[in-house]
């Protein structure tokens, strides 16, 4: 398969930010991100980097009880690993692919490759990171102080921006260990919210529909994130 060579389309935030020339020393190869596609295990070594173009990646915390909760959230905005930059070269944590989509891999030789020749897109990644690391420290501070039904819409318009689509491919139980509540918490919190014709839930897909009043209802930490995305 040809490597992808062209930003001109692309819709991860990294790669349109290139020249040319910088995708082209990537190497990139598209690769299709199908549910629980593994990004990384933890504490394995890093075997590859991804861009996103769409769809969503979780990264999650697992303890000895068994007990998962999410820790962080990437889509078309980052790039994985990107602490790769930082001399990392595995994680205690997994990263999988939550919501479907597409995206680019390369190896981690041309990755570390690249970012040492190229200094825009050493910037971009570093840029990333900081916002991917504010993102982590406020969520933070949204779970030990907001409501589940605040840390709910915030996951459902993080989620929104990242995968550009209305229907979300995601079951209570899910949301449930994303969020760290029972399950019953996660449908307590959707039913009113349905109700008011906010948001649709069936059959393992919950859909926006009034994004806006959704924004209404959502903790001050989603618009801090999404500040600080957009400024980086």
């Amino acid at each position: 398969m040809a490597p992808y060579e062209t930003n001109s389309e692309s819709h991860n935030a990294i790669l349109a930010g290139l020249s040319v020339a910088s995708v082209k020393r990537l190497s990139l190869l598209p690769v299709e991100l199908v549910v629980n596609y593994p990004i990384y295990e933890a504490s394995q070594p890093f075997d590859a980097v991804y861009f996103p173009e769409s769809g969503l990646l979780s990264i999650v915390s697992t303890l000895e009880s068994g007990k998962s909760i999410e820790v962080g959230t990437l889509g078309r905005e980052g790039v994985s690993p990107s602490q790769l930059l930082l001399g990392a070269r595995s994680s205690p944590f997994r990263c999988f692919v939550q919501v479907a989509g597409s995206g680019f891999r390369t190896s981690i030789e041309r990755f570390s490759e690249a970012v040492g020749e190229d200094s825009r897109l050493r910037e971009n990644v570093l840029k990333y990171e900081n916002s991917f690391r504010i993102q982590c420290m406020q969520g933070i501070a949204c779970n030990a102080l907001h409501t589940v039904e605040q840390r709910c819409c915030r996951w459902l318009l993080m989620t929104h921006d990242r995968v550009g689509a209305d229907d979300l491919k995601l079951s209570h139980e899910f949301l449930a260990m994303m969020l760290g509540v029972r399950r019953a918490s996660v449908t307590e919190v959707l039913l009113p919210l349905q109700e008011l014709e906010l948001l649709r839930s069936v059959r393992g897909t919950i859909s926006i529909l009034k994004r806006k009043q959704l924004e209404e209802r959502v903790c001050e930490c989603y618009w801090l994130i999404k500040n600080c995305e957009s400024l980086n």
